[in-house]
Order: C-alpha cells, then structure tokens, then sequence
C-alpha cells in the first residue's frame, strides 16, 4: 500500500490539502520499476520540479508526478520490454 502525505498549509494553499510523494510513494506507483530506475527517471528534464529538498531526500507533489507517469505511460512500458 502507497502512503500519501497530506499537508495543509494555509499560507500557501488557502485550505486546500497538498498530496505528497517521496521516492518510496513514487515505487509505489511504478512498481514495476526498481529503486534505482526511479531515481534516475526523477533526474529527467521533463520530470516534474520537487516541491521540496529535504535532508531526507526530495519531496514532489503527488498530482504531479502521477499527470508526469499518464503522460508518459507508453515510454514506461517500453522501458520494461525485454531488449530484442
């Protein structure tokens, strides 16, 4: 099961709550990916900005990441097929 933190921070967001993901969340929506595939994706150009860079590692918006996995949804599977 993927954990989601969710922050409010009314300063920033009004009241609305802010979904979070960290290296940990984003296996958890590419579980067919190893630990290491998901860090060097999360170094791409086109992956989206951390919200935040904390000692612990980075922090991404969650609706974020999750619109960057549909847009790129046909890349990731290529990326599991077996070279031939």
């Amino acid at each position: 099961m993927t954990n989601t933190v969710n922050v409010s921070v009314p300063e920033l967001t009004g009241s609305a709550l802010v979904r979070l993901a960290g290296i940990e969340e984003i296996l958890g929506l590419l579980v067919e990916f190893s630990r290491e595939w998901v860090r060097e994706l999360t170094y791409r150009s086109d992956f989206p900005e951390p919200a935040a860079e904390l000692a612990q590692g980075d922090i991404w918006l969650r609706d974020d990441v999750e619109a960057w996995i549909h847009e790129h949804g046909d890349a990731l599977a290529d990326m599991l097929k077996p070279n031939r």
